[in-house]
């Protein structure tokens, strides 16, 4: 039998990547646009995430993302005409097995992205890459759901870490490896009632020095700040195996941005994303369409995002 519908086990770390140039030659503050958060897990699941079961799971993301705007640390836009174009895929796998800890299923995952990044400015200066990001791997635990009152409640964590092995150059002002370690734990929960759902997934954002900087800078070393990011969905069932709902985002960076060490005042990141979303499938295999418009950002791009998920089941054999 396979695993019901959106038992996922994925985090979707879309689009590991830099965005670095862009902002030193645009924000208002160059000190602050020298570093940059990386990109992680906006909005990339959503619905049900915080079922799962024994077996493996494949998920594929495309995605696409556009910004024409950037917003200084009072969330003013950015004078000057610069757009940012991604479009990447990520190849997800998962396997959850029968062996409990603290009455979970041990798990572990991995996720490869492969990115197309479109940087152009108002200076007229242009630059594209095209490869595979940074890998993330995880490990953690995958409860089993339980009745509480007239639902069901399920969970999970998972301790993600991205390592440094995309394609990056010190010489290259755009990138899609970010050369430092990203360590990205998180929980993900579903509380879900007859046709109503409400899912959410809980991120720390941590992130270790890049000692080999892009040489433009000129300086030795630069470390993104702490962050906090969380997704959210709600869902209804119309149909039997389709669902439609409402999913988000949030991010707050919790410390200043450091370069050579050294703190960098007012370069704290910020964005909630809003938007619709569909599932639909079965058995075994699920499609899902969500999309969002960013809103009160600071200090990072404003745009659209639009993801696409396809994912497969494939049940533990039973012993």
């Amino acid at each position: 039998m396979d695993t019901p519908p959106a038992k996922r086990k994925g985090d979707g770390l879309l689009l590991i990547l830099l965005l670095t140039v862009f902002f030193a030659a645009t924000a208002a503050d160059p000190a602050v646009a020298q570093v940059q958060l990386p990109t992680v897990n906006l909005g990339d699941t959503n619905f049900e995430d915080g079922f799962g079961a024994p077996g493996w799971f494949f998920e594929e993301f495309p995605g696409g993302y556009t910004a024409g705007e950037l917003k200084d640390p009072k969330g003013k836009t950015v004078p000057g005409s610069n757009r940012v174009t991604t479009y990447s895929t990520t190849s997800h796998a998962a396997f959850a097995s029968r062996k409990r800890f603290l009455r979970g299923w041990i798990a572990g995952e991995a996720l490869l992205p492969l990115v197309d990044l479109d940087v152009q400015l108002a200076s007229g200066a242009e630059s594209r890459v095209r490869g595979f990001a940074d890998m993330t791997v995880g490990a953690g635990l995958q409860w089993a759901p339980k009745k509480i009152g007239n639902g069901v409640f399920v969970s999970r964590a998972m301790i993600d870490i991205g390592v440094p092995a995309g394609k990056y150059s010190a010489s290259r002002p755009v990138n899609l490896g970010i050369h430092f370690v990203v360590v990205d734990p998180y929980y993900a929960f579903t509380y879900e009632r007859k046709k109503m759902e409400f899912s959410a997934r809980l991120h720390y954002l941590w992130n270790s020095t890049n000692n080999d900087p892009f040489v433009g800078f000129g300086v030795k070393n630069i470390q993104p700040g702490q962050a906090f990011h969380i997704n959210y969905a709600t869902s209804y069932e119309l149909f039997k195996n389709v669902r439609l709902g409402f999913n988000g985002y949030w991010l707050q960076q919790l410390t200043n941005h450091e370069i050579n060490g050294v703190a960098v005042p007012n370069s704290k990141e910020r964005t909630v994303g809003l938007g619709p979303g569909i599932q639909f499938g079965g058995p075994g295999i699920w499609f899902r369409v969500n999309s969002y418009i960013e809103t009160d950002v600071r200090n990072r791009p404003s745009g659209i995002k639009a993801t696409f998920r396809i994912s497969k089941a494939v049940a533990a054999k039973e012993p």
